[in-house]
């Protein structure tokens, strides 16, 4: 009996999570562009489209249905077209446009699993956070206050924030395009493999710690012994251009 119970209530769960991804098709798409003021968790995933998660589809609430029944709900920035998710999605071109349409205090979170050579683009606004896991292809990301965390990438990414902090783990650095991680007050912390060829541009008002082996330049021939503000040097021959700049932040450039 207590068997039965059980493979009743996964089955049940497992329902109840499928009424809680949309998916969207990617046919034609180069870039996806996501617009929340939650925090956004992206993940990368073996599918050929867009699945949004995590989130409540009010047309499956039934006291909600009754209760708005002849009715519809109103955002300032769209009109919700995926079937009570409460996102509006636009095509233009080969670009795809995701616009959450709640706030950040309506939503909080969601996660979105999108193939991991898919290039993004994702604003959280002034609230939200940003995660990125996986990914092999371009990334854009900004926030106001919240962090930013890129895990397992590769570039060309350009990241931003004006008082949060950012942590990237690269597994290889792309050589295509030029890197730019910038916080205006927040710490930077930033991994690369040891092997990476790069040209750093790395300056902050607060302390750079590395491993790496830089040598400070000396100043009218004395050498510099009050410490780097910014390193401007060569990463094995010299590659591609990283920037890394924090106006007050400490900066971490840690070897993997």
């Amino acid at each position: 009996m207590k068997k039965i119970f059980l493979l009743l209530a996964l089955c049940s769960a497992t329902v109840f999570a499928q009424k809680k991804t949309y998916s969207h098709s990617l046919q034609g798409i180069k870039k996806v562009q996501i617009q929340s003021a939650s925090t956004v968790n992206l993940i990368s995933g073996n599918t050929n489209q867009l699945e949004i998660s995590g989130v409540k589809n009010e047309n499956d609430d039934k006291r909600l249905q009754e209760k708005k029944k002849g009715l519809k709900a109103v955002y300032s920035i769209g009109v919700d077209n995926t079937n009570g998710f409460g996102f509006t999605i636009t095509k233009e071109g080969n670009l795809l446009i995701i616009k959450d349409l709640k706030s950040h205090f309506q939503r909080g979170r969601i996660t979105i699993t999108l193939p991991k050579t898919m290039n993004v683009d994702i604003n959280s606004g002034s609230l939200g956070s940003i995660k990125v896991d996986g990914f092999t292809s371009e990334i854009e990301v900004r926030t106001t206050t919240g962090s930013i965390n890129l895990k397992n990438v590769t570039g060309p990414i350009t990241a931003h924030t004006s008082t949060g902090v950012i942590n990237v783990t690269f597994t290889t650095v792309s050589q295509s395009s030029p890197i730019s991680i910038t916080s205006s007050t927040g710490e930077i912390d930033v991994a690369l493999p040891r092997n990476t060829k790069a040209n750093l541009n790395v300056s902050s008002r607060g302390t750079i710690y590395t491993n790496f082996d830089f040598k400070a330049p000396d100043k009218k021939g004395l050498p510099n012994i009050s410490g780097l503000k910014k390193i401007s040097s060569p990463l094995n021959g010299g590659g591609v251009t990283i920037k890394l700049k924090s106006s007050m932040g400490r900066i971490y450039l840690r070897k993997k």
